[in-house]
């Protein structure tokens, strides 16, 4: 493979997964300089990553019937399981499947239907700037959900979540694909076995995303988990399907994890605080701000899975609206700066 295919690779690929591989690949790196993972390790981690980068072929292809596996795991965002199995010595026995929507934003009604799916990539594409990451979504949506109702009726299903909109909406519609189906289901609550497992640690911080959870950490969840599982009753499988009709016939394309619920807010819900932290990082300065760097700033208070590619989109409404103005192009938020009028 030249540079060239790796280029066009590479481009391609959703902001968001890129994010995931650089934190992982940095998180190895630190684990190589503590002398705590080996160079052996190192390369091979490295090589793992490059094949799934650049060889994907059977990245989405349903494999239940090529692999003796024991166990299915559902989970939302870069396949951070891929990992923790591979070090438990159990990936060629637990099959992955891992959605790559970000369910926090965007339509989501009938969405397990053509025209549901149609609608919501309308959304993405007439309103984020990425066009690579609303392909790649359009793409992986009807395969992952081929996924989901092609798994044996004999395999349990382990569908992983934590404290974020995306992934509590990605598991109510998960189980509504399968509603019908035999399966014994349990949930893996990430956040609620972090703070139960890593009590003081958790004092201070808990992840309010999966993949974010260190890697010995979030193996000794997994262990846990297995041991302890609890099986969703008829009836609690039921209440998740309703809840997941009542969400998806609201029209609100934004979508926040707040006391402990899925709440559908405005889509100017965070306006507001975008105009404050820019009026911080401008100061009295009043010259322009690159809008990646307000947009890394708005992220990283906000404690909200809604992915950076939304909060550009507001930038550029509140750029409409005569609030900001700006230089560069808005082709993508590393291209233009904006300042106040």
């Amino acid at each position: 493979m030249d540079i060239l295919d790796i280029k066009k690779i590479v481009k391609d690929l959703p902001e968001e997964e890129v994010k995931l591989y650089l934190q992982f690949i940095l998180f190895k790196i630190g684990l190589l300089e503590d002398k705590e993972n080996s160079l052996v390790e190192f390369t091979n981690d490295l090589k793992e990553i490059y094949n799934q980068i650049l060889n994907p072929k059977d990245k989405y292809q349903n494999t239940f019937d090529k692999g003796n596996y024991q166990k299915v795991h559902i989970q939302f965002g870069y396949p951070y399981l891929r990992q923790t199995l591979k070090e438990l010595n159990i990936l060629d026995e637990e099959f992955i499947i891992a959605f790559h929507e970000n369910f926090s934003i965007a339509p989501i009604n009938s969405l397990d239907t053509e025209k549901g799916q149609t609608d919501r990539f309308d959304w993405l594409k007439n309103n984020l700037s990425n066009e690579y990451e609303v392909e790649f979504y359009k793409e992986s949506l009807p395969k992952v959900i081929s996924q989901v109702l092609s798994i044996p009726d004999d395999l349990p299903i382990y569908i992983w979540v934590s404290d974020n909109a995306n992934e509590q909406t990605a598991l109510l519609f998960t189980l509504y694909l399968l509603q019908e189906r035999k399966n014994n289901i349990c949930i893996i609550d990430t956040a609620a076995l972090y703070r139960k497992l890593f009590e003081k640690k958790a004092k201070k911080y808990v992840s309010y995303f999966s993949g974010e959870i260190p890697l010995k950490e979030l193996q000794t969840i997994y262990k846990y988990s297995q041991d302890e599982n609890q099986i969703l009753s008829h009836k609690e499988r039921k209440h998740y399907e309703k809840k997941w009709l009542h969400l998806s016939t609201n029209p609100g394309t934004l979508r926040i994890w707040e006391n402990e619920e899925i709440k559908v807010v405005p889509e100017d819900y965070f306006d507001d605080f975008i105009i404050e932290k820019a009026k911080k990082l401008i100061g009295k300065k009043k010259g322009f701000i690159m809008s990646a760097r307000l947009i890394g700033e708005v992220y990283g208070h906000i404690l909200q899975y809604i992915g950076d590619s939304f909060l550009e989109y507001r930038v550029r409404k509140l750029i409409e609206k005569g609030i900001f103005e700006y230089e560069g192009s808005l082709e993508a938020m590393r291209y233009y700066g904006i300042k106040f009028k």
